[in-house]
């Protein structure tokens, strides 16, 4: 049973996003629910040489050679001691009140060892923000009800550390977490959406998030079945239609409108890495953006 005064420990991976970073942490630092901070990052410039001095409660973890997202995150999981594992990204924002429902959300669901939240998006934000912030996060936009769900997104995350740990053979391969929810979920077990939410910073250019949505959509592919997929590598080549519908149907509107070009472009670059990925499997080298 987790209580409402459980020990919080937050991980945030972070990759050449110095700046967003630094309004994350500074959003952390400042919630009572927090115990302890861990930063694990791979960009070329370590992070901790600017910001250590003003965050010197935050433990870095940094690393000379890119490493997936994944593997940042659970290389990051013994230097922390929660009964709940937060688990942010550092281009995104924490609202003042994250901590504080998550650590809530756990306290009432005990039977989900995952718990989630809504990602917005920071304003103002550009015609390419917009359309890279519905590529990623539209599913998990503002408003959302507060219930059981199938997806959360890998930017919003919390955990009970004693469900992490039953997974290890996962963490230690490096594994997405979307395969650690679809185990869980074959197990009969629950993941819960709350109304702990994030804020979306972008800092890649176009030609970043373009290599970004490929190389995820590989990823994503090639780790699904576990197997390799003619048939579906050719229902691949139908998703930038389709994934740019279901965008439309809950945000048509103006900032919608304005990203289309954008998103049909991202959608494509995603659907030619999951028909890549179906095809040829996951690429040998790590890969972050």
């Amino acid at each position: 049973m987790i209580r409402a005064d459980a020990r919080l420990s937050v991980i945030v991976t972070s990759y050449r996003s110095p700046g967003v970073l630094e309004k994350c942490l500074e959003s952390l630092v400042e919630q009572i629910e927090v115990r302890e901070i861990v930063v694990t990052d791979c960009s070329p410039h370590n992070p901790q040489l600017d910001l250590e001095a003003k965050f010197p409660a935050v433990h870095f973890l940094h690393w000379d050679k890119p490493r997936t997202v994944p593997q940042l995150r659970w290389a990051a999981l013994p230097q922390v001691s929660g009964e709940i594992v937060g688990v942010l990204e550092g281009r995104c924002i924490p609202d003042a009140d994250w901590a504080k429902n998550i650590a809530a959300a756990h306290a009432s669901h005990s039977e989900c060892p995952a718990i989630g939240g809504p990602v917005a998006i920071s304003l103002p934000a550009s015609a390419f923000a917009w359309g890279l912030y519905f590529c990623e996060y539209g599913a998990y936009s503002l408003p959302l009800q507060q219930q059981n769900v199938q997806e959360l997104s890998g930017a919003n995350l919390s955990y009970k550390r004693s469900a992490l740990e039953a997974e290890q053979d996962l963490l230690n391969a490096g594994k997405w977490e979307t395969l650690l929810h679809l185990r869980w979920q074959k197990q009969g077990l629950k993941l819960w959406m709350s109304n702990a939410t994030i804020r979306f910073s972008n800092t890649m250019t176009p030609a970043t998030a373009i290599r970004q949505r490929f190389a995820y959509g590989r990823g994503y592919a090639a780790n699904r079945f576990g197997n390799r997929s003619f048939a579906y590598a050719l229902v691949a080549l139908t998703l930038p239609l389709l994934l740019t519908w279901r965008v439309a149907r809950k945000h048509f509107g103006w900032p919608f409108l304005r990203a289309l070009g954008w998103l049909l472009a991202l959608n494509t670059a995603w659907a030619l890495g999951e028909f890549t990925g179906y095809l040829f499997g996951e690429s040998k080298e790590p890969q972050i953006f």
